[in-house]
């Protein structure tokens, strides 16, 4: 599998915190590794997930890539306790699914050929759901996606330009 692996910022590397067995919607029946970050050590460290639960889910974010990106999110971004690391899948995954579209595996369900799906139709979710916060969002994918470039990873998908 080709895998990517997210370098952090200006630091040394992501912590290996490991998956908390529990989410804001009961234990952890299944999880899946959306995106990858680089340890210390240069191992892999996953730093964001997909959770399922016998009724329900969402997206855990690592705290250290939440405390890099998500300052200037608004609070109504996130579903748990003001944490910033849980977000329920029905609404509030939008939020890091969009900000970390081009740091996801390529065998994420998300972004997976051939049929991926459009960042922008996750664009369209905000909007509908959490339309206050599209400006701080694309704002803070942006700086995400600069990063990448940076790290010399492409953009299977570019934010789109804001519409009038």
């Amino acid at each position: 599998m080709n895998s990517l692996v997210i370098q952090r910022p200006r630091q040394a590397g992501f912590s290996s915190i490991p998956l908390p067995g529990k989410t804001p919607w009961g234990p952890i029946q299944q999880d899946d590794i959306l995106m990858w970050g680089q340890g210390a050590d240069h191992a892999r460290v996953p730093i964001l997930w997909q959770v399922h639960t016998a009724g329900h889910g969402g997206t855990r974010v690592h705290p250290e890539l939440a405390a890099l990106y998500f300052k200037r999110l608004p609070n109504e971004c996130h579903a748990y306790g003001g944490s910033r690391l849980w977000f329920e899948e029905d609404c509030e995954s939008t939020v890091p699914l969009y900000i970390f579209y081009n740091g996801l595996q390529p065998d994420c369900w998300l972004v997976k050929p051939p049929n991926p799906f459009p960042r922008e139709k996750l664009l369209e979710s905000l909007a509908y759901y959490l339309a206050d916060t599209i400006g701080p969002v694309r704002a803070i994918a942006a700086a995400f996606d600069a990063h990448l470039l940076a790290q010399g990873i492409a953009l299977r998908a570019p934010i789109p330009p804001a519409s009038a």
